[in-house]
């Protein structure tokens, strides 16, 4: 798209933002709108296959749905008689679904012996309804647009209150610290809280434009929803850059917000969250009457002991690009810390046991599929990169009251790391790990791996060189790859600041570490929840 069509499309949307912040986000109001969703679940999945992928001769799924003999009328029935997920497990069986290699073009799509084509473009909506854009690095494949539409933005702002409900935060101040575009959660956290009436004190931002060169059009696009926003009475902060090493800003800002407010919610990722709780118990600054909506990274169990260790708490918000939220983290009785409501009204998930993309053992990944009308990518059965546990439950809390009753926990990926709500997919740092590094700094491929931990409830990733490569300079190891990891768009010179910020990167020297089979993989990354 053009800077001029771009920015036109900016204006439409800062006008549409008047009818957005008309009504505000109620609990009450999301209830019902979940409850009748719900009921009518069946009849949406089938509309939207059809006007979706039946009706659209370029959709991916249509050559797939035909391989496997399934018309409309096929699937109607199979709905009618085993329900969405039933129906889904069927198609999944019969080769309809889409490995996230396949989903982001890095390996072709082949079924009994045939190859189907799969572009990018296939998978946009048929309605193509004006929004803002965001994107994903492109690590794999090109990178993927995702179009921010106000209507979802809507409906997640009443969904968003009847989780503030369920918590008992209505009330409370609320900050943001996520980023500016072109990453969506910023400003899509933003504005929900403006519709739910909550409108943040401050927005931090750990970029900023003139760090990452971001395109003039995001960097207007930002500026259009703040002062479009202000212009319809909402009180929307500008973005103020606060890089990782400045979290005492925030620390200060969650003092002050506190002396005046019952409590203070604060959107950021986990490793964020932790690095507040950090700072503000070497200041002195008791955060008991604060709430982390922490997402883009997992939540395990030594973050969240970080975070209550300062007094505060934290619920799990799971989201990707492609899908949107996911999931709410749970009120009632959890499973686990990460424990989330799955938005059973606007996607379903299955599970299908797959080899993980780079050895090392077999998971059972999340097939999602879409359930919101006009999605901005259309999801049959496409895995996310992540598993986890997937229960059906009663907890007792009111997200369970409505019919949410489908729980997904100890979320984890199998083929990327992230670190600071930042992700890179496991292709991009294998190509570094086994070409860019041994070319640089010598030795060979098996001297180098990238290793997951947590240290201090932080997000680390370990640069493993082995001794054998003799004396390397380790600044300029994690300076090499950070400026690899950069190349390319917007968005991966943003999730690489965040990264150098963050000093998410460190070097270990010892050997590269081997599996329990003794396999060596060029990323060591955290796999197999426990059972249950």
């Amino acid at each position: 798209m053009s800077l001029h069509h771009e920015l036109a499309a900016y204006a439409g949307y800062a006008r549409d933002l008047r009818a957005f912040l008309r009504e505000p986000a109620t609990a009450a109001r999301g209830r019902e709108l979940i409850r009748q969703r719900l009921s009518d679940r069946d009849r949406l999945f089938l509309n939207l296959l059809r006007r979706e992928v039946y009706d659209n001769p370029v959709s991916p799924y249509l050559p797939l749905l035909q391989h496997a003999r399934c018309e409309y009328g096929d699937l109607d029935s199979m709905v009618g008689a085993h329900g969405v997920e039933g129906a889904l497990q069927r198609l999944c069986s019969a080769g309809v679904y889409l490995s996230h290699e396949e989903f982001k073009g890095q390996q072709p799509v082949v079924r009994g012996g045939r190859t189907f084509p799969c572009r990018p473009s296939g998978f946009n909506s048929v309605d193509h309804t004006r929004g803002l854009q965001a994107s994903t690095s492109g690590s794999r494949g090109p990178a993927t647009t995702t179009m921010i539409r106000l209507e979802h933005v809507a409906f997640n702002s009443f969904c968003h209150a009847m989780v503030f409900s369920a918590h008992r935060l209505q009330g409370w101040a609320t900050i943001v610290w996520m980023p500016i575009l072109p990453s969506g959660a910023g400003i899509t956290h933003l504005l929900q809280l403006c519709k739910m009436r909550a409108a943040p004190e401050r927005w931090f931002t750990p970029v900023t434009a003139s760090n990452v060169k971001l395109a003039l059009s995001k960097r207007l696009a930002t500026m259009y929803v703040v002062h479009a926003g202000r212009l319809f009475g909402s009180r929307i902060p500008s973005p103020e850059y606060v890089s990782g090493e400045q979290t005492i800003i925030v620390a200060e800002c969650l003092r002050d917000v506190l002396r005046r407010s019952p409590g203070c919610v604060v959107a950021c990722s986990p490793s964020a969250a932790v690095r507040v709780c950090q700072v503000s118990r070497s200041a002195g600054i008791n955060l008991h009457r604060v709430t982390f909506a922490a997402g883009g990274e997992p939540l395990t169990p030594a973050k969240m002991a970080e975070i209550r260790s300062a007094g505060a708490d934290a619920i799990n918000i799971y989201a990707f690009t492609e899908a949107g939220i996911v999931g709410f983290g749970c009120a009632g009785e959890k499973q686990a810390c990460d424990d989330i409501h799955l938005q059973q009204d606007s996607l379903t998930i299955i599970q299908r046991e797959r080899s993980t993309s780079f050895g090392g053992g077999v998971v059972n990944s999340f097939l999602f599929t879409s359930l919101l009308e006009r999605p901005s990518r259309m999801l049959l059965n496409v895995e996310s990169g992540d598993y986890g546990v997937l229960e059906t439950r009663q907890c007792g809390c009111e997200l369970g009251d409505v019919g949410l009753t489908q729980h997904l926990h100890t979320i984890r990926s199998f083929d990327k790391l992230t670190g600071e709500g930042m992700t890179f997919v496991g292709t991009d740092l294998v190509r570094i790990i086994e070409e860019v590094l041994p070319k640089r700094f010598g030795g060979a491929s098996t001297d180098y791996q990238m290793a997951e931990m947590e240290e201090g409830g932080r997000a680390r990733l370990d640069v493993v060189v082995s001794p054998e490569v003799g004396t390397v300079d380790e600044e300029e190891v994690v300076r090499v790859i950070l400026a690899e990891l950069s190349r390319g768009g917007d968005t991966n010179r943003m999730m690489a600041e965040v990264w150098r910020q963050a000093r998410v990167l460190r070097v270990k020297r010892e050997k590269p570490r081997l599996t329990d089979a003794g396999k060596l993989l060029p990323l060591h990354i955290t796999r197999n929840p426990p059972e249950r």
